[in-house]
This record gives structure tokens, C-alpha cells and sequence, in this order.
């Protein structure tokens, strides 16, 4: 009778365990997908989460305990849904009572991850022999990233803007500063001419010289003539992974 009731206490531990379980497959860090409608980091570590998304926590970070059980995690104040990919590297998230998983996070493990996810875009950075340097006035700049995807040119800037006709028309570059993050907006009120900018082209190696070409000269037809090329050094990643990074590059025509 005593190794019955031995055997049944262990198989209730056993099946709570299993029960409560996953939490390894969460630990690390994740930043919101680039085709979500806002931003968010969620570091999940054995004792705690920590968001950051001062929209939905009054502009403040929010850490709280957390568990797993079967497909939900549970909050202190609240209960998520989840689904995780096979490769336990991109997290749908969604509250209990809702009925779309309206969060898509991927998981992060440097800061040039950290940057791919946040533009959309996957960057294998061409490499150079020449001599790089850093760009002369970080405050009048606009960052272009450019990837492929089969034989389309994908674009993409801080602005989240999506094709070269959205980038040259849209007033917040050209005529309002103030969505532009990479401009300093009191100096372009008083005294900024377009000619000025200088756009810091992010390209994956996969696109040929004569598509940046053809990119560049829309550029050129409204007056923006300075170019600055990033290029691979093999020391951009970090594990600090939203730190910033010290880009490398040099002027082309």
C-alpha cells in the first residue's frame, strides 16, 4: 500500500512538471516583428519577464513573474496565448479572450539582429579593402536599406517606408522633419537644404552595382547627391543586443 500511494505521488509530480514546462524554450530576448503595428521588447528570464512598451505601460518598463502551462502564459495580472515556430525562434502572442495573435516576436541574439528584425530585412553586408571611416555628420542623414528577395529590391527605412516612390515623395524627407528620426529638425528649420543630406545606404551584397545605380539616380533628380556606403568589419555584432553600432563605410558617388 505505501509503494502504491509512493507511485502515485511521484506521477502526480511528474505530470505537473510536464504540465508546467517550456520555460527554456522562452529564455533570451525578443523584439516585435517589423510588420507589427508596435514596437516591443520582451526579455523572458527563470524568475521574471521584463516589457518594454511604454504605450501599453505609461512610459514605463513592466517586470512581473511569470509560468507556463500547456499553451498559455500566465502573468501576475494577465493570461497570453502562445504559439511557437519549430524553431522555437518566432513567438505569437495574443490576450486570452482575444481571437488573432496580434504580436509577432522574434527572438534576438545580437544587435544586428536586433536591426534586421526591426527594418524587415535580412543584410549580408558586402566587404571591402579600401579604407573605411564613419560618416561626417550623423545629424543629417537618412538610412536606405536595401535586400533582395527572389529578383525584387526590397526597400526599407527607419520610417518603415516600403518603395522609392514612398521615400522620395514623402514629405517627412523632404519638406517635414518631423518623422525623420536621423535629422537634427531645429537646424533643418532654419537653414537645411536637401542637397545636404546624406543617405547612408545599407545594401546586401546580393545587389548589383547597376540596381544601386538606378536607386541612386531617383536620389539625384531631387537634389541629393551624398552617398555613404556601409560595409562589413567583422565586429558589428554584440551580444548587448540592442547596443548601438559603430558603422563603417565610405563616400561613393
Amino acid at each position: 500500500m505505501r509503494e502504491i500511494l509512493l507511485i502515485l505521488i511521484i506521477s502526480l509530480i511528474l505530470i505537473s512538471c510536464k504540465k508546467e514546462n517550456g520555460k527554456s524554450d522562452f529564455i533570451g530576448n525578443w523584439s516585435s516583428t517589423s510588420d507589427t503595428n508596435f514596437d516591443i521588447n520582451i526579455t523572458f528570464s527563470n524568475d521574471s519577464i521584463l516589457i518594454e512598451n511604454p504605450i501599453v505601460h505609461y512610459d514605463r518598463n513592466y517586470s512581473t513573474k511569470w509560468k507556463v502551462f500547456d499553451k498559455k502564459i500566465k502573468l501576475e495580472e494577465t493570461v497570453w496565448d502562445f504559439k511557437l515556430d519549430s524553431r522555437k525562434d518566432t513567438l505569437w502572442i495574443k490576450h486570452e479572450t482575444d481571437s488573432v495573435y496580434n504580436l509577432i516576436l522574434k527572438r534576438i541574439q545580437n544587435n544586428f539582429e536586433f536591426l534586421e528584425n526591426r527594418i524587415g530585412l535580412k543584410l549580408n553586408l558586402p566587404k571591402t579593402s579600401e579604407k573605411l571611416s564613419n560618416v561626417e555628420n550623423k545629424e543629417l542623414t537618412f538610412n536606405l536599406y536595401l535586400g533582395k528577395k527572389d529578383d525584387s529590391i526590397l526597400v526599407r527605412t527607419d520610417n518603415n517606408l516600403n518603395s522609392i516612390n514612398e521615400i522620395i515623395f514623402k514629405r517627412s524627407l523632404f519638406k517635414n522633419t518631423e518623422i525623420t528620426r536621423n535629422i537634427n529638425a531645429k537646424k533643418l528649420e532654419r537653414n537645411f537644404k536637401i542637397d545636404t543630406l546624406n543617405v547612408i545606404i545599407f545594401m546586401d551584397k546580393s545587389i548589383k552595382n547597376n540596381e544601386l545605380d538606378s536607386i541612386k539616380n531617383i536620389f539625384r533628380k531631387n537634389n541629393v547627391n551624398k552617398f555613404f556606403r556601409i560595409y562589413d568589419n567583422g565586429k558589428y555584432k554584440k551580444p548587448e543586443w540592442k547596443s548601438e553600432i559603430n558603422w563603417l563605410g565610405k563616400y561613393e558617388n
